[in-house]
């Protein structure tokens, strides 16, 4: 494949995907509402609303104040700015528009992975609440108080994330939600599994019967042992996090190093096309090997 062959190739691959998403990000602002069925309800949405939903939702359990609509803009913003970056570290030629390109479209891609970031950081603070709030209930109920007024309780003592999602069923509970309604609104709008299980027994102890403190005491032992034995995983599995981390961003770090000391040798990996192919392959290296390290150090518990 000749040199002017494959410029045009990843020239190609840059307006196609980078500019296609650009157009996307306008299109999803301009779209007509769900359409309505021959019975007068809207139509379930399937398009870029559908995505808005689950954005949304993403969105609330990261504990975000932000519509899609804005973070789209932000990130692009950041796509643009970081591909003018890479445009101007290539020299302004074909092989600095496609690295530029490419990191552009790369950190559009990668709201995805800081949303899921956010997520799971709220999800840890939840959980660490969680166990606590469960032994709040216990006490509150082996004192003669219900169910709602030790989530009154709940709502009123805990700082977030543990607080908002409470008021939230207190909320419903006050607009007339059934209990155990409620109850699965909550484990659905925060997806845990350690969630899942305290809501399921406290709706089965309402619909069976039982002693609610010792369930909420059993729920909470449970919840605190497994994550003990999550939390001694993690440290178990340090190591190969740590390796994972350093074999994916020391060659970034030393490519950005050198190119500060030497930039006319190193900016052949960006502005020559052989030395642009070079550095692509060796970027899809380092992404399969920290895809594998990562799939050993996953332990599910």
């Amino acid at each position: 494949m000749s040199t002017q062959t494959l410029l045009l190739a990843f020239l190609g691959i840059f307006v196609v995907v980078f500019g296609g998403t650009v157009l996307v990000v306008r299109l999803q602002g301009r779209r007509p509402g769900p359409a309505a069925s021959d019975d007068g309800r809207p139509r379930a949405s399937t398009g870029p609303e559908a995505s808005d939903a689950v954005t949304v939702r993403r969105l609330r359990q990261a504990g975000l104040d932000l519509t899609p609509a804005q973070l789209r803009r932000t990130w692009l913003r950041a796509a643009i700015a970081v591909a003018v970056v890479g445009l101007l570290m290539g020299g302004l030629g074909p092989g600095g528009l496609v690295f530029g390109g490419l990191l552009g479209y790369g950190t559009w891609r990668a709201r995805e992975g800081w949303l899921d970031y956010r997520v799971a950081r709220r999800q840890g603070e939840f959980l660490d609440q969680f166990t606590d709030a469960l032994g709040v209930m216990a006490n509150g109920v082996k004192s003669g108080q219900t169910v709602l007024q030790t989530l009154e309780t709940v709502a009123t003592d805990f700082p977030d994330p543990i607080r908002v999602e409470v008021q939230e069923v207190l909320q419903e509970l006050r607009m007339g939600v059934p209990m155990d309604a409620a109850l699965a609104a909550w484990a659905e709008r925060m997806p845990l599994e350690d969630l899942e299980i305290a809501t399921t027994a406290l709706v089965v102890q309402r619909q069976t019967g039982g002693n609610v403190a010792e369930i909420l005491e059993t729920v909470a032992d449970t919840i605190r042992q497994r994550n003990k034995l999550h939390k001694q995983i993690r440290t178990l599995t340090t190591q190969g996090r740590m390796s994972g981390w350093v074999l994916g961003l020391l060659p970034v770090g030393l490519f950005f190093a050198m190119f500060l000391i030497a930039p006319e040798r190193t900016g052949l990996l960006i502005s020559h096309p052989i030395g642009l192919l070079m550095t692509l392959v060796g970027v899809l290296l380092i992404g399969l090997g920290g895809y594998f390290i990562r799939a050993i150090v996953t332990i599910e518990v």
